[in-house]
């Protein structure tokens, strides 16, 4: 498991809903053996230390889940809505965009006259 947090180049989804939420703030030992409040603090530490800026996780709502289970310090981050947002996180998970940019033309040659 700490391989693949480890590994920078390895995108992180984080499954949001109700459950999620009690797991990484509630009090409670993780009972159900899945390690989610480790790897929640694993990831909250990359957060902060890349100046709060997101850069390998995607997190996904789950369709009984709101944003008010989503972590506050993740909140300023896209957040995807399972099945809603498909086709856009898939576009994030295989590194596309959406919009591709038109490529430049050839370079403009400007011409001065004097008046």
């Amino acid at each position: 498991m700490d391989s693949f947090l480890n590994d920078k180049s390895v995108l992180i989804i984080v499954v949001v809903s109700p459950g999620y939420k009690e797991d990484v703030e509630g009090d409670g030992d993780d009972e159900h053996g899945l390690h989610t409040k480790y790897i929640h603090n694993q990831i909250q530490n990359e957060f902060i230390q890349q100046g709060c800026l997101n850069f390998r996780l995607v997190p996904v709502l789950f369709p009984n889940a709101t944003k008010r289970h989503v972590p506050n310090w993740l909140q300023s981050t896209r957040i995807y809505r399972w099945p809603l947002d498909t086709e856009d996180l898939l576009l994030r998970l295989l590194r596309e965009e959406r919009y591709i940019i038109p490529q430049c033309g050839a370079d403009l040659t400007l011409t001065i006259r004097p008046l």
